[in-house]
């Protein structure tokens, strides 16, 4: 949440961050399917909380559009600020911030991160504040009626009630884990504000057992329906996610270490799920989350997935408590996010290692806290 200062705007904290693997997907004598809780809306944790914040200035009229990745605070020229055009926590329009007038700027861009993140703006592309309106935008492509496009066996399009073609929404990618079909991101996101917000993509592998084992097929899949959705629909390039699940946030982490498919994506942010460790070739803001003692992974494999992302952020070793992301309720019991920030990132980086018992009592499913803090984390970038 940001508020609003008289002036200039203080600083925004903005704390940011399926199956065992063969090659990159996992094994397909993974026991564990979406079963129940997997596909159960996420019980309600606290949201990421900010002291203050500012929109991006420096236009001539002043608007502030949407938060970028964190960064180092710009101190504007000199000139009278106006009011702004509106901001939300991270996204798109919520409460008022303030831009520059044309003749000078306002203090733009967003503090760093809780951790002590430092510049890095860059992550996602485009300046920090701004609406990127995609090609298809021109085409004002209607809402399909049922507001969803399915091609059997290769995707899902989902798309907001508010959707009118027009207005650039964020997109979501969102990749579903071995054994389940791209309808499990479906279930996982029904009900939160991942729904009437964001334009949502659902690729699904033509692997076998449903996982993502073949890397070049499934990224050339991935690829193409991403171009075809800038192409023919209205999203924001600027704010541009993705989620996986398992061997989908293998695939999701993998892209990362392909730096031209990574450049492709121009993804703002990531959130994977009880992925395994891949090189990280592009600085990367990043929610991780992982299950303390998951039976589907190896001891040490959250621990150096992590480790990747620290290396490619330029993370010190240190860390500490991220307390925006709170307890919620699973299974009849308390269940502790294990959340920690790390310090001195380029960009934020957030590590929850929970004890969630869901998917079948493995601590490998999405756990209850996961889909509210991937919101609230991408909305902080």
């Amino acid at each position: 949440m940001l508020r609003k200062n008289t002036n200039l705007a203080a600083l925004f904290i903005a704390t940011s961050i399926g199956c065992i693997a063969i090659s990159i997907g996992c094994s397909a004598n993974d026991p564990v399917q979406d079963s129940g809780t997997a596909g159960t809306t996420p019980q309600g944790s606290a949201g990421v909380t900010s002291s203050a914040g500012v929109g991006s200035g420096g236009t001539a009229s002043g608007a502030a559009g949407m938060v970028g990745t964190a960064g180092m605070v710009n101190n504007g020229t000199s000139g009278s600020t106006s009011p702004g055009g509106s901001t939300s926590t991270g996204g798109m329009a919520g409460t008022a911030g303030h831009g520059g007038s044309s003749a000078g700027s306002s203090m733009g861009g967003v503090g760093g991160a809780a951790g002590g993140a430092s510049g890095a703006s860059g992550a996602g592309g485009g300046s920090p504040g701004t609406v990127k309106a995609s090609a298809g935008c021109s085409k004002a492509t209607a809402r399909p009626a049922n507001g969803k496009i399915t091609v059997a066996n290769e995707e899902i399009i989902d798309f907001p009630t508010a959707y009118d073609g027009t207005k650039p929404f964020p997109l979501l990618i969102a990749l579903h884990a071995c054994g389940n079909p791209n309808t499990q991101w479906e279930g996982l996101l029904k009900g939160s504000a991942f729904e009437t917000e964001y334009v949502r993509l659902l690729p699904n592998t033509s692997d076998s057992g449903q996982c993502w084992n073949n890397y070049a097929n499934n990224i050339a899949r991935i690829l193409k329906q991403y171009d075809d959705v800038l192409a023919n629909y209205c999203v924001d390039t600027n704010h541009i996610f993705a989620v996986g699940h398992s061997s989908g946030a293998q695939m999701l982490v993998n892209t990362l270490s392909h730096k031209s498919d990574a450049q492709h994506l121009n993804l703002r942010g990531i959130s994977p799920v009880a992925a395994d460790p891949f090189n990280v070739a592009v600085p990367m803001p990043v929610l991780y989350i992982d299950g303390k003692m998951d039976n589907q992974r190896s001891a040490d494999s959250a621990k150096n997935a992590v480790a990747k992302f620290r290396a490619s952020n330029m993370c010190m070793d240190t860390s500490k408590p991220y307390t925006p992301i709170m307890g919620c309720q699973s299974s009849g019991m308390t269940v502790d996010p294990g959340c920690v920030i790390y310090d001195g990132c380029t960009v934020p980086t957030i590590w929850c290692s929970h004890n969630d018992p869901n998917y079948s009592g493995t601590q490998h499913g999405v756990p209850c806290f996961g889909i509210k803090s991937m919101y609230d984390f991408f909305k902080t970038l």
